[in-house]
């Protein structure tokens, strides 16, 4: 019986990403890589809400529906560009995020029970780091829905 499948629905969306043609040459691991950030990376962060409802109701052992948002964070940092050109390039790769998710909502079925993944919103923040010139990080946040046993 599964009690989530928070883990294997990021493992295979890191995968995805990683393998993902248009994200080429850029960073691309699990969690925030801290000071070993690159100029641009994508990172999964947070899952939020996983809730879990019954499919059914009737007597012995019932499936349960699960639902949770996992967070994807987008970040670009260059001393070349300014703000606007720097949150341009991190829409820009967001997109790619979620063009990738979209092609493959079901994530080739490696997350046993998951119906799909879906972009439910984005969001940004910017701010100058200093010397290393502006930061810009676009959150990409999907909405997972998957049957437990």
């Amino acid at each position: 019986m599964a009690s989530t499948t928070i883990y294997n629905v990021k493992a295979a969306l890191l995968t995805k990403l990683q393998a993902a043609s248009d994200l080429d040459g850029i960073q691309v691991v699990y969690a925030d890589p801290g000071a070993a950030e690159r100029r641009e990376s994508i990172f999964l962060g947070e899952v939020d809400s996983s809730n879990q409802t019954p499919e059914s109701f009737g007597t012995g052992r019932r499936r349960r529906l699960e639902e949770y948002t996992v967070d994807v964070h987008v970040c670009v940092q260059s001393k070349a560009a300014g703000v606007q050109e720097a949150e341009s390039r991190a829409v820009t790769l967001a997109s790619y995020v979620e063009d990738t998710v979209a092609d493959n909502p079901q994530l080739t079925g490696s997350v046993s029970g998951l119906m799909f993944v879906e972009c439910s919103g984005m969001s940004m923040s910017q701010g100058e780091a200093g010397i290393d010139g502006p930061r810009v990080v676009c959150t990409v946040q999907f909405t997972v829905k998957a049957r437990l046993s």
